[in-house]
Protein backbone atom coordinates (compact mmCIF):
# COMPACT_ATOMS: atom_id res chain seq x y z
CA UNK A 1 0.00 0.00 0.00
CA UNK A 2 1.28 3.52 -1.27
CA UNK A 3 0.65 6.53 0.30
CA UNK A 4 -0.03 8.31 -2.75
CA UNK A 5 -0.57 12.10 -3.89
CA UNK A 6 -2.97 11.33 -7.03
CA UNK A 7 -3.66 14.73 -8.53
CA UNK A 8 -2.46 18.60 -8.08
CA UNK A 9 -6.00 19.16 -6.29
CA UNK A 10 -5.24 15.86 -3.74
CA UNK A 11 -1.73 17.26 -2.90
CA UNK A 12 -2.72 20.60 -1.82
CA UNK A 13 -6.26 19.49 0.34
CA UNK A 14 -5.26 15.63 1.53
CA UNK A 15 -2.18 14.97 3.67
CA UNK A 16 -0.66 11.92 3.89
CA UNK A 17 -0.36 10.18 7.05
CA UNK A 18 2.02 10.67 9.84
CA UNK A 19 5.38 8.46 9.38
CA UNK A 20 4.67 6.98 12.58
CA UNK A 21 1.82 5.53 11.10
CA UNK A 22 3.61 3.90 8.24
CA UNK A 23 6.04 0.87 8.05
CA UNK A 24 9.23 3.00 7.80
CA UNK A 25 11.46 1.32 4.65
CA UNK A 26 14.85 1.69 2.97
CA UNK A 27 15.95 -0.08 -0.29
CA UNK A 28 19.67 0.20 -1.33
CA UNK A 29 20.03 1.67 -4.96
CA UNK A 30 22.19 0.73 -7.28
CA UNK A 31 22.12 2.76 -10.82
CA UNK A 32 23.18 -0.73 -12.38
CA UNK A 33 19.95 -2.73 -10.81
CA UNK A 34 17.12 0.19 -11.21
CA UNK A 35 15.09 -2.66 -12.04
CA UNK A 36 15.38 -4.76 -9.31
CA UNK A 37 14.97 -1.66 -7.22
CA UNK A 38 11.80 -1.09 -9.14
CA UNK A 39 10.38 -4.39 -8.85
CA UNK A 40 11.34 -5.02 -5.17
CA UNK A 41 9.73 -1.78 -4.35
CA UNK A 42 6.53 -2.94 -5.91
CA UNK A 43 6.49 -6.41 -4.12
CA UNK A 44 7.00 -4.83 -1.08
CA UNK A 45 4.20 -1.78 -1.59
CA UNK A 46 1.55 -4.69 -3.19
CA UNK A 47 1.73 -7.23 -0.61
CA UNK A 48 1.77 -4.58 2.57
CA UNK A 49 -1.51 -4.55 4.99
CA UNK A 50 0.03 -0.93 6.13
CA UNK A 51 0.99 2.14 4.38
CA UNK A 52 4.50 2.32 3.81
CA UNK A 53 7.48 4.79 3.63
CA UNK A 54 9.64 3.64 1.13
CA UNK A 55 12.86 5.69 0.74
CA UNK A 56 15.61 4.46 -2.33
CA UNK A 57 19.22 4.89 -0.46
CA UNK A 58 20.71 6.89 -3.52
CA UNK A 59 24.38 7.38 -3.12
CA UNK A 60 24.13 10.52 -5.28
CA UNK A 61 21.27 12.48 -3.43
CA UNK A 62 23.44 10.91 -0.32
CA UNK A 63 26.74 12.82 -0.88
CA UNK A 64 25.09 16.25 -2.34
CA UNK A 65 23.05 16.56 0.89
CA UNK A 66 26.40 15.66 2.62
CA UNK A 67 25.32 12.95 4.69
CA UNK A 68 27.74 10.17 3.36
CA UNK A 69 31.57 11.41 2.50
CA UNK A 70 33.66 8.08 2.65
CA UNK A 71 35.73 7.99 -0.75
CA UNK A 72 35.94 5.42 -3.54
CA UNK A 73 38.25 4.50 -5.99
CA UNK A 74 36.99 2.56 -9.08
CA UNK A 75 39.65 0.43 -10.82
CA UNK A 76 39.62 0.11 -14.58
CA UNK A 77 37.44 -3.11 -14.98
CA UNK A 78 35.23 -0.86 -12.88
CA UNK A 79 35.45 -2.42 -9.49
CA UNK A 80 34.79 -0.22 -6.74
CA UNK A 81 37.01 -0.41 -3.12
CA UNK A 82 37.06 1.53 -0.22
CA UNK A 83 39.57 4.06 0.70
CA UNK A 84 39.29 3.75 4.04
CA UNK A 85 40.17 0.06 3.91
CA UNK A 86 40.97 -0.82 0.54
CA UNK A 87 38.60 -3.44 0.15
CA UNK A 88 36.40 -4.43 -2.82
CA UNK A 89 32.81 -4.35 -2.61
CA UNK A 90 29.72 -4.80 -5.21
CA UNK A 91 27.22 -1.96 -4.78
CA UNK A 92 26.34 1.32 -4.45
CA UNK A 93 24.38 1.27 -1.38
CA UNK A 94 27.48 -1.19 0.06
CA UNK A 95 28.37 1.48 3.16
CA UNK A 96 25.24 3.80 2.81
CA UNK A 97 22.66 1.19 3.77
CA UNK A 98 24.15 1.98 7.63
CA UNK A 99 22.67 5.77 7.47
CA UNK A 100 19.32 4.28 7.74
CA UNK A 101 19.06 5.37 11.88
CA UNK A 102 20.74 8.65 10.50
CA UNK A 103 17.81 9.47 8.00
CA UNK A 104 14.93 7.94 9.99
CA UNK A 105 16.34 10.03 12.74
CA UNK A 106 16.52 13.49 10.69
CA UNK A 107 12.70 11.80 10.22
CA UNK A 108 11.69 11.80 13.54
CA UNK A 109 10.89 8.27 13.79
CA UNK A 110 11.43 6.50 17.01
CA UNK A 111 10.55 2.99 16.33
CA UNK A 112 11.77 0.09 13.99
CA UNK A 113 12.57 1.05 10.30
CA UNK A 114 13.95 -1.65 7.94
CA UNK A 115 16.18 -1.98 5.37
CA UNK A 116 17.21 -4.40 2.47
CA UNK A 117 19.23 -4.54 -0.81
CA UNK A 118 17.41 -4.08 -3.79
CA UNK A 119 17.90 -7.70 -5.32
CA UNK A 120 15.09 -8.59 -2.84
CA UNK A 121 11.48 -9.99 -4.09
CA UNK A 122 8.96 -9.88 -1.17
CA UNK A 123 5.97 -12.73 -1.81
CA UNK A 124 4.36 -11.55 1.75
CA UNK A 125 3.04 -9.02 4.25
CA UNK A 126 6.12 -7.04 5.56
CA UNK A 127 4.14 -5.80 8.16
CA UNK A 128 4.50 -9.56 9.46
CA UNK A 129 7.96 -9.15 10.35
CA UNK A 130 7.88 -5.92 11.66
CA UNK A 131 5.21 -7.37 14.22
CA UNK A 132 7.74 -10.58 14.56
CA UNK A 133 10.76 -8.54 15.86
CA UNK A 134 8.09 -5.51 17.83
CA UNK A 135 7.15 -8.48 19.95
CA UNK A 136 10.14 -10.61 19.83
CA UNK A 137 13.53 -8.56 20.05
CA UNK A 138 11.95 -4.88 21.48
CA UNK A 139 15.22 -4.80 23.62
CA UNK A 140 17.52 -5.37 20.80
CA UNK A 141 19.59 -3.00 18.49
CA UNK A 142 18.89 -5.10 15.24
CA UNK A 143 17.71 -8.37 13.91
CA UNK A 144 18.37 -9.70 10.63
CA UNK A 145 18.67 -13.44 9.27
CA UNK A 146 21.79 -14.93 10.87
CA UNK A 147 23.53 -16.69 8.02
CA UNK A 148 26.51 -19.19 8.37
CA UNK A 149 27.85 -19.04 4.94
CA UNK A 150 31.10 -18.23 2.98
CA UNK A 151 31.43 -18.14 -0.82
CA UNK A 152 32.96 -20.63 -2.48
CA UNK A 153 33.73 -18.29 -5.73
CA UNK A 154 35.37 -15.03 -5.66
CA UNK A 155 33.42 -13.26 -8.32
CA UNK A 156 28.95 -12.68 -7.93
CA UNK A 157 26.52 -10.76 -10.30
CA UNK A 158 28.19 -8.95 -12.59
CA UNK A 159 31.42 -9.72 -12.17
CA UNK A 160 31.84 -8.22 -9.32
CA UNK A 161 34.56 -9.57 -6.05
CA UNK A 162 33.02 -11.41 -3.76
CA UNK A 163 34.56 -11.22 -0.11
CA UNK A 164 34.14 -13.58 2.64
CA UNK A 165 33.90 -12.14 6.13
CA UNK A 166 32.44 -12.92 9.33
CA UNK A 167 28.31 -12.44 9.56
CA UNK A 168 28.52 -12.52 6.04
CA UNK A 169 24.81 -11.76 4.42
CA UNK A 170 23.70 -10.19 7.42
CA UNK A 171 23.01 -7.03 6.86
CA UNK A 172 21.51 -7.60 3.47
CA UNK A 173 18.71 -7.16 5.45
CA UNK A 174 17.72 -5.40 8.83
CA UNK A 175 15.41 -4.00 11.24
CA UNK A 176 16.94 -1.30 13.40
CA UNK A 177 15.22 -0.33 16.80
CA UNK A 178 15.47 3.33 16.95
CA UNK A 179 15.17 3.54 20.65
CA UNK A 180 18.44 1.49 21.46
CA UNK A 181 21.49 3.00 22.12
CA UNK A 182 23.66 1.54 19.58
CA UNK A 183 21.01 2.59 16.99
CA UNK A 184 21.09 6.35 18.16
CA UNK A 185 25.54 6.22 18.15
CA UNK A 186 25.05 4.88 14.53
CA UNK A 187 25.78 8.34 13.14
CA UNK A 188 26.84 9.66 9.79
CA UNK A 189 30.09 10.67 11.12
CA UNK A 190 30.79 6.94 12.36
CA UNK A 191 29.16 5.28 9.03
CA UNK A 192 31.22 7.52 6.86
CA UNK A 193 34.83 6.86 9.10
CA UNK A 194 33.96 3.08 10.73
CA UNK A 195 36.43 0.38 8.26
CA UNK A 196 33.41 -1.04 6.10
CA UNK A 197 34.35 -4.77 7.45
CA UNK A 198 33.18 -2.87 10.57
CA UNK A 199 30.26 -2.15 9.77
CA UNK A 200 28.73 -5.35 7.92
CA UNK A 201 30.21 -7.34 11.04
CA UNK A 202 28.17 -5.37 13.75
CA UNK A 203 30.67 -3.61 15.25
CA UNK A 204 28.40 -1.17 16.34
CA UNK A 205 26.93 -3.39 18.45
CA UNK A 206 27.39 -6.33 20.47
CA UNK A 207 26.59 -10.19 19.00
CA UNK A 208 24.00 -10.27 22.18
CA UNK A 209 21.91 -6.96 20.92
CA UNK A 210 21.53 -8.37 17.52
CA UNK A 211 17.91 -10.38 17.61
CA UNK A 212 17.16 -13.21 14.88
CA UNK A 213 14.28 -13.30 12.30
CA UNK A 214 12.84 -16.13 10.30
CA UNK A 215 15.29 -17.53 7.62
CA UNK A 216 12.37 -17.48 5.39
CA UNK A 217 12.59 -13.65 5.08
CA UNK A 218 15.96 -13.49 3.65
CA UNK A 219 15.98 -16.59 1.22
CA UNK A 220 18.90 -16.92 -1.19
CA UNK A 221 19.04 -19.22 -4.36
CA UNK A 222 21.52 -21.73 -3.83
CA UNK A 223 22.96 -20.59 -0.52
CA UNK A 224 19.64 -21.21 1.80
CA UNK A 225 17.97 -24.28 2.86
CA UNK A 226 14.31 -24.13 1.81
CA UNK A 227 12.82 -25.45 4.98
CA UNK A 228 9.84 -23.60 4.77
CA UNK A 229 7.97 -21.59 2.16
CA UNK A 230 9.93 -18.26 1.73
CA UNK A 231 8.56 -15.07 2.37
CA UNK A 232 11.04 -13.19 0.43
CA UNK A 233 13.54 -13.98 -2.12
CA UNK A 234 17.14 -12.37 -2.53
CA UNK A 235 18.53 -12.56 -5.55
CA UNK A 236 21.92 -11.99 -3.63
CA UNK A 237 24.74 -14.02 -6.52
CA UNK A 238 22.68 -12.24 -9.44
CA UNK A 239 18.78 -11.93 -10.38
CA UNK A 240 17.43 -12.14 -13.73
CA UNK A 241 18.00 -9.09 -14.51
CA UNK A 242 21.78 -9.95 -14.98
CA UNK A 243 20.50 -12.06 -18.07
CA UNK A 244 21.98 -15.23 -19.36
CA UNK A 245 22.74 -17.74 -16.41
CA UNK A 246 20.40 -15.91 -14.07
CA UNK A 247 17.52 -16.28 -16.30
CA UNK A 248 16.60 -19.62 -15.52
CA UNK A 249 17.59 -19.93 -11.75
CA UNK A 250 14.87 -20.80 -8.97
CA UNK A 251 12.01 -18.22 -8.10
CA UNK A 252 13.32 -16.35 -11.99
CA UNK A 253 9.54 -16.47 -13.03
CA UNK A 254 8.03 -15.36 -9.74
CA UNK A 255 10.54 -11.78 -10.45
CA UNK A 256 9.34 -12.06 -13.88
CA UNK A 257 5.82 -12.03 -12.81
CA UNK A 258 6.10 -9.16 -10.33
CA UNK A 259 8.10 -7.14 -12.80
CA UNK A 260 5.38 -7.55 -15.50
CA UNK A 261 2.91 -6.33 -12.39
CA UNK A 262 5.21 -3.17 -12.37
CA UNK A 263 5.35 -2.25 -15.74
CA UNK A 264 1.28 -2.38 -15.60
CA UNK A 265 1.44 0.26 -13.15
CA UNK A 266 3.94 2.33 -14.49
CA UNK A 267 1.69 5.04 -15.23
CA UNK A 268 0.29 4.97 -12.26
CA UNK A 269 1.12 7.47 -9.26
CA UNK A 270 4.21 6.33 -7.73
CA UNK A 271 4.74 7.20 -3.66
CA UNK A 272 4.68 10.32 -2.34
CA UNK A 273 8.62 9.85 -0.04
CA UNK A 274 8.21 11.83 3.25
CA UNK A 275 11.99 12.01 3.38
CA UNK A 276 14.52 14.70 4.52
CA UNK A 277 17.96 13.92 3.00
Amino acid sequence: MYINARTTHEEKTIHPLPKEKTNFVFIGYDSREDIAYRVCENSLARHSSRPLTIIDLNVNHLRSSGHFTREWREDNEGQKYDVLDDKPFSTEFSHTRFLCPHLAKINKMKNWVMFCDCDFLFLRDIDKLFKFVEENHSDKAVACVKFDWQPTEDTKMDNQKQLGYDKKLWSSLMLFNMKHKDVKNLTSDKVNNMKGLDLHQFKWTSDDQIGEIPASWNHIPEVSKLNESPNAIHFSLGGPWFGGKFENMQFAQDWEDEKLLYRNTISETRPTKMVTY
